[in-house]
């Protein structure tokens, strides 16, 4: 809903650079070819994080993304290694983007195919083992800069 948000967000990264770890700028070529094999478009905040950050945490908050062009052999904090494999594993739609980890039981995702009206889509539970296609998810955040925003908050204890 709000870029305020993520530029919130992106500016708590700055403010907080010694609990940062973030992987750095990722050029348009690995994002363009990020989004090629999950086959579909980053929505503009994902797609910003990205390309800024790439993937990694801030104070035990850890935001998965794009490390480097291999898709397949990886693990977290690779987003689209990880999105491949719970479209096989999880069943999950490929509408969706899987961005983030509980460290218990919920992973964050993205769902591309609720982008309507030139809105950002919401940032939502899915369980692995437990949710299906067919369920209605409940939502984390209303976008992703929300959710950024929101988890950094909390990581950092700041409002």
């Amino acid at each position: 809903m709000s870029m305020d948000d993520f530029d919130r967000f992106l500016d708590l990264v700055r403010e907080h650079e010694d609990e940062a770890d973030f992987v750095g700028p990722r050029d348009e070529a690995l994002v363009a070819s990020a989004e090629a094999a999950l086959g579909l478009s980053f929505p503009a905040m994902y797609r910003r994080f990205v390309a800024e950050l790439g993937a990694g945490d801030i104070a035990g908050q850890e935001f998965y993304g794009v490390i480097a062009d291999e898709f397949v052999n990886s693990s977290v904090p690779n987003s689209i290694w990880l999105t491949l494999k719970a479209r096989t594993e999880w069943f999950l739609p490929e509408s969706m983007i899987v961005v983030a980890f509980d460290g218990g039981v919920d992973y964050y995702v993205i769902d591309t195919a609720k982008a309507t009206g030139g809105q950002e889509p919401p940032v939502e539970i899915w369980r692995p083992g437990v949710t299906t296609a067919d369920d209605r998810l409940e939502s984390a955040a209303l976008d992703f800069g929300e959710f950024a925003l929101q988890l950094t908050a909390e990581g950092l204890g700041v409002s």
